[in-house]
């Protein structure tokens, strides 16, 4: 089951039906899982920071070559992380030892105030790049 609670009432009176028949099943040796979770990134949001990271990749060069909007997302995402502080991404040895393999920061994993973070970022680091987006992208 998933509830989405947005007040203290909501979460007052979830807990206390929910604990009667949590209780029983907990009595009759059932082992149940309770996740607590801040609600993950909107799709307004994930559909804005792709249009964004889209503009980017149409206009900007790394390393004075173009990239796909995957390969932004993907570096945009990594320095994201490191200025803010989010943890995730890693770089290891391959399996084999012969490479290396990043392990990065998920953007399906944001939660709704990540998401707004990342975007403030991305107008930012455009502003600071001299991107230019579209006015209809500012939203």
């Amino acid at each position: 089951m998933q509830y989405k609670l947005i007040n203290v009432e909501q979460g007052t009176t979830l807990i206390k039906n929910l604990w009667p028949k949590m209780k029983t099943a907990l009595e009759s040796g059932k082992t149940l899982v309770l996740n607590i979770d801040a609600e993950t990134r909107s799709d307004d949001q994930n559909r804005l920071y792709h249009e964004i990271i889209g503009e980017i990749a149409e206009a900007a060069k790394h390393m004075g070559a173009k990239w796909d909007a995957e390969s932004w997302k993907r570096f945009l995402i990594d320095q994201f992380g490191h200025e803010t502080g989010l943890s995730g991404g890693k770089v290891v040895p391959s399996l084999d030892g012969s490479r290396i393999v990043q392990l990065g920061i998920q953007s399906r994993k944001f939660t709704k105030e990540q998401a707004s973070q990342f975007i403030e970022w991305l107008y930012a680091w455009c502003a600071e790049n001299e991107v230019p987006l579209k006015k209809n992208i500012h939203s």
